[in-house]
């Protein structure tokens, strides 16, 4: 397969790390030349004109313009206000370049080093037919993990560094960056942009749990990108990879001490309601692929007990995060002002249940939204106990009472059975031309909340004038 290789580096810091340790990491046995021997490659190096004469005077690059050809593109980055801006705009140039070439994008970052076999491992995943490869990296401190990482690993004559994938995680847990440590579980920092959960097993390593990935490598005419350059459709399952055991690939990415410390200043636990709000921001229908991963970093043989304790304990957060992103989904596309009480509602089991734990993936459902009146109706009643309950299951059953599994057959005159998501019945009956369930007027017609998203199944909502009670037949939740 043809290749397009594309670095964005400029400036001394990231030009100085993109010669000292990521190249050099390249050059390992297993890594550019293994990638090399079986696909066609062109490596694009976008930078500055002051720092493309200080590349190509390395006897680093110069080795490495043996294996594969390089094109160092020089562009005014140095005067930009908006690097992550410039980043974006230059990835974007490297996309549709290989478009247009027919070949897979693979971005290098120029401040990571690489375990030696992990571009061997690519190289193998895209000879098996895949055209999107995901990977994770682990942050370490720059100052002290780069001169440990040259003393134990460098070849005497300065250009190679082969660092086995333990042996480089061994480096991870050892200078580990304060910023990856506040994305722990239990972290009294959890960091603003909550892309990823770690757990850490003690004398082994982490487990990671992901939210979203951005592109490392893929076929840009099979996959378009959004705004947030996340795939902006669903992907098939069989053309996407995720490298989830560091054995296979891993990487260092540096980053000085205080990079990014604004991200996790504020003390603050980890908060599944803000969490996933954060998520519908980077939303992208390739994010439950990697969320139901896990990625395991580790420096040592893995203990099966251990890790899988850890295992099942991150599944019951995953379960809790996504059930609130699909919640706030709906709740975000409920925009009618006689609805606003029930949407209370349901925010205030969102925050004090653990209705989101009960949400799998939503649709294609109807749900059965009381109005306004109806609400203020049942709060000053039997919602008053129930809203007071600890814990509150009666609420949960409640709501999920309120959700039936399909779409509602709105033909006038025909009767039918509707199951809930509980698995209770209702009855749909008419009255004149008039729907109603268990008695309850509808108010047709079933509004559209997300039929028009690629990634969700068909949503529809219908208002009642009642609060309904218990479907029939309903399974109790323990």
């Amino acid at each position: 397969m043809h290749f397009h290789f594309s670095t964005v580096v400029w400036g001394p810091w990231h030009t100085g790390v993109f010669l000292d340790v990521n190249l050099p990491s390249l050059l390992a046995s297993d890594n550019l030349a293994a990638f090399a021997a079986h696909h066609r490659v062109t490596y694009r190096i976008f930078t500055s004109r002051r720092d493309a004469s200080s590349i190509m005077a390395s006897p680093v690059f110069q080795r490495a313009r043996e294996l594969v050809p390089f094109e160092l593109i020089e562009h005014p980055v140095e005067d930009t206000d908006n690097p992550i801006g410039m980043h974006h705009f230059l990835w974007h140039r490297s996309i549709m370049q290989a478009q247009q070439a027919g070949a897979m994008i693979l971005f290098v970052p120029p401040d990571v080093a690489w375990s030696n076999g992990s571009f061997r491992h690519l190289s193998d995943l895209a000879l098996q037919g895949k055209k999107a490869i995901f990977i994770t990296y682990v942050r370490v401190v720059s100052e002290t993990c780069i001169p440990e990482l040259r003393r134990r690993h460098l070849s005497q004559d300065g250009t190679v560094i082969d660092a086995p994938p333990r042996q480089l995680v061994e480096l991870a847990l050892q200078y580990i960056h304060p910023l990856a440590l506040t994305y722990m579980r239990d972290s009294p920092n959890f960091p603003i942009h909550p892309e990823l959960i770690l757990w850490r097993v003690p004398g082994e390593g982490f487990l990671m749990r992901v939210l979203v990935r951005e592109m490392f490598a893929y076929d840009p005419g099979l996959f378009d990108l959004n705004q947030q350059a996340l795939l902006a459709h669903a992907p098939d399952p069989d053309d996407v990879h995720y490298v989830t055991d560091s054995d296979d690939v891993f990487a260092l990415s540096f980053a000085p001490l205080a990079k990014d410390i604004e991200w996790y200043e504020r003390p603050q636990r980890l908060d599944v309601l803000e969490i996933g709000s954060w998520w519908l921001r980077y939303d992208s229908p390739a994010n439950d692929l990697a969320a139901r991963r896990y990625f395991y970093i580790h420096s040592a043989p893995r203990t099966a007990r251990d890790w899988r304790r850890l295992e099942l304990e991150s599944d019951a957060l995953m379960r809790r995060i996504k059930g609130t992103r699909e919640i706030l989904r709906l709740l975000s596309a409920i925009g009618q002002k006689d609805l606003l009480h029930a949407k209370e509602v349901v925010v205030f089991a969102l925050a004090e249940t653990k209705l989101a734990s009960m949400i799998g993936r939503i649709g294609p459902v109807t749900l059965l939204i009381p109005q306004n009146d109806a609400m203020w109706h049942w709060l000053n009643g039997a919602g008053e106990e129930m809203l007071n309950l600890t814990p509150s299951r009666k609420l949960i059953d409640l709501i999920l009472d309120h959700v039936v599994v399909g779409r509602i057959p709105l033909e006038a005159g025909k009767n039918a059975i509707l199951r809930t998501a509980r698995d209770g019945e209702r009855s749909l009956t008419w009255q004149n031309n008039t729907p109603l369930v268990d008695g309850a007027v509808l108010q047709p017609p079933a509004l559209p909340v997300a039929h028009d998203w690629t990634y969700v199944t068909d949503v529809w909502a219908l208002t009642t004038d009642q609060v309904l009670g218990p479907s029939r037949g309903a399974r109790r939740r323990q």
